[in-house]
């Protein structure tokens, strides 16, 4: 029972029973992760295990005030950064300690202690070196230890350490805690009980206590949140008793989890990003439907364009009514101006699909990256799968834009609609120039002959005032819409059967507007199809075959290679991960266990 050992964090399940060794072993790790001299924020985690008291220490370097050898210039402010960031914690209970033999006003850790605690309440000062004070200066010391001089909450405690001589003779322990007493109680007799390496260990648990105490309700619930996520942590990380059977489980939790994610039914719903499915969804209505509505229909073409392309495709006859080769030619370079979007969309929605497998549960990733092999292998299939998908609709995509650029169909009664619900100019530059005008039934009123033969449907409607729009009026109007349907049908359906020709400048106007209006009934139909066609063709055929492909180019092809157990080997660095969270784990389930034995102390 009275055997004291030591074991470091990072030499799992080996014990030191000698602490000249423990020291030794501090030493070397230090040299280790600081490269000699330096300074480093790693922690070098020691456990001993003994019967006195029960403590957690944090041991902080001093301050220096030169660099020493080849330490860096900065080495002051990488130490006080690294101080800082554990004494600002407001949880942490500061232990200055402040040499007898100096003045305490120019004591660093006090600096820094009323810095961080300007009012004293987490800060012990512990006074050293009392041996090595002048006899004349023994009641000002006297008058350090009553708490005359230092304005801390928790006490100030003195105590007397062994000098070089002593460490260079190995003076024990006991020793040292003797001779302490002996000296405390000659030159300090009435205060001497609350001085003392012993008194400092039991003013420590006891302030500890109390501390743990006071935010016992909040600890409590953090080291219980602590444990839930350190247990899941750890069963993630549990070796397979069966590879096969956990290779085959494994996959399908891939496949499921990465639907679940694309169809918005994950567990665990992020509320710090959007992801899955949701994602793809904000590229195709903030990226492309963005980028395909902002394209002028006209882009890059200028009237003298038009005009050079109906002389170009007229050749030695005089271009007619409606040059159907013209329109063709000029709707094929306009319409090229939605394939790159379209295209780009695409690879956008490949991307994300790629970035979403980041996203899925976090069990299923975790436990990949235990195995980098077979993390690197189902991410090939990921993209291997997309590849196919992607060139595929691709492909499809522009053979079904150019197929609208090679065949025009302007007798399309939604061509026809399109120029109807455009905007009143061009209605009226299309049908002039058609020499259409005052078309009308023989039972249209005085007021309708009045209105100019190319306005109709809502514009129409916007130039009569409401009284006038009576039942009657209103079944005239609707009337007259469809007999301009039928004349923009009839119109256009012919195209080069027209006898007329227009003026060069009227030719370029009629042009210009019907590539206007076939552009936007492309432009709707497009649209429409790239979004569908991609959730189609990409997304759900994606989804369809992941889980087939998954098991035939991992599993299958693993198990006829006989690869199985090779690829699920763990690697030493997560074996010693584990062992780390199993360490966390034990130690959180023992702080539980003692902050229900302090509610009773």
């Amino acid at each position: 029972k009275n055997i004291e050992w030591a074991e470091f964090l990072h030499r799992p399940n080996f014990f030191f029973f000698d602490f000249d060794l423990v020291r030794k072993e501090i030493e070397n790790r230090t040299n280790i992760l600081t490269r000699f001299n330096g300074i480093t924020a790693k922690q070098i985690i020691l456990k001993i295990h003994t019967n006195r008291h029960d403590l957690t220490l944090v041991d902080l370097p001093a301050v220096p005030k030169d660099k020493v050898g080849n330490q860096s210039s900065e080495i002051h402010k990488h130490i006080q950064r690294l101080i800082n960031s554990y004494v600002k914690q407001p949880n942490s209970i500061i232990l200055a300690v402040v040499t007898a033999n100096t003045d305490p006003s120019t004591s660093e850790s006090l600096q820094i202690a009323k810095k961080l605690d300007p009012d004293g309440i987490r800060t012990i000062a512990v006074v050293t070196k009392l041996d090595l004070i002048d006899d004349g200066t023994q009641q000002d010391t006297k008058d350090l230890l009553c708490g005359r001089r230092i304005p801390v909450k928790l006490g100030i405690i003195g105590v007397v350490n062994r000098s070089q001589k002593d460490i260079i003779e190995n003076k024990s322990m006991d020793a040292t805690l003797t001779s302490e007493t002996e000296f405390l109680k000659t030159n300090y007799p009435d205060i001497y009980t609350k001085h003392g390496n012993k008194a400092l260990a039991h003013t420590l648990q006891m302030v500890l206590i109390t501390h743990i105490k006071k935010v016992y309700p909040k600890l409590k619930f953090e080291l219980e949140e602590l444990k839930n996520k350190l247990g899941k942590k750890l069963l993630a990380m549990h070796t397979p008793d069966n590879n096969i059977s956990f290779l085959i489980g494994l996959l399908k939790d891939i496949s499921k989890s990465y639907e679940d994610t694309i169809n918005g039914n994950q567990n665990d719903v992020s509320v710090e990003k959007i992801v899955g499915g949701a994602s793809i969804a904000r590229i195709i209505q903030q990226k492309y439907l963005k980028t395909i509505n902002a394209i002028d229909p006209l882009q890059d073409l200028s009237n003298e364009n038009i005009a050079k392309i109906l002389l170009n495709t007229s050749g030695t006859n005089q271009s007619t009514f409606v040059n159907e080769k013209a329109l063709q030619k000029i709707l094929k370079r306009q319409l090229n101006n939605l394939i790159e979007p379209s295209l780009d969309c695409v690879e956008l929605v490949r991307n994300e699909m790629l970035n979403i497998l980041n996203s899925i549960d976090i069990r299923c990733l975790e436990t990949l990256k235990r195995y980098p092999q077979l993390n690197e292998d189902v991410r090939k299939v990921f993209d291997k799968l997309l590849e196919e998908n992607v060139n595929n609709i691709k492909e499809f995509i522009a053979s079904y834009i150019e197929s609208y650029q090679e065949c025009l169909n302007t007798a399309n009664p939604d061509f026809i609609m399109e120029i109807v619900k455009s905007n009143n100019t061009i209605q009226e530059e299309i049908l002039a120039a058609a020499n259409i005008n005052n078309y009308a039934t023989d039972d249209t009123s005085d007021t309708l002959l009045t209105q100019p033969a190319f306005t109709f449907g809502k514009s129409l409607e916007k130039s009569i005032p409401l009284p006038q729009l009576i039942p009657d009026k209103m079944a005239q109007l609707k009337k007259i819409e469809i007999n301009r349907i039928q004349m923009l049908n009839q119109l256009l359906s012919g195209l080069n059967n027209q006898e007329v020709s227009l003026e060069s400048s009227e030719q370029v106007k009629l042009h210009r507007d019907l590539s206007q209006c076939y552009f936007e009934y492309i432009r709707k139909i497009v649209r429409d199809f790239v979004p569908k066609r991609i959730k189609h063709k990409m997304i759900n055929s994606f989804l369809k075959e992941l889980d087939k492909r998954l098991n035939e180019e991992i599993f299958q092809s693993y198990l006829i290679e006989k690869k199985i157990d090779e690829v699920l080997l763990e690697d030493e660095s997560f074996k010693n991960d584990r062992n780390d969270v199993e360490a966390k784990l034990d130690a959180v389930r023992k702080a539980l266990k003692s902050m229900i034995d302090i509610q009773y102390f």
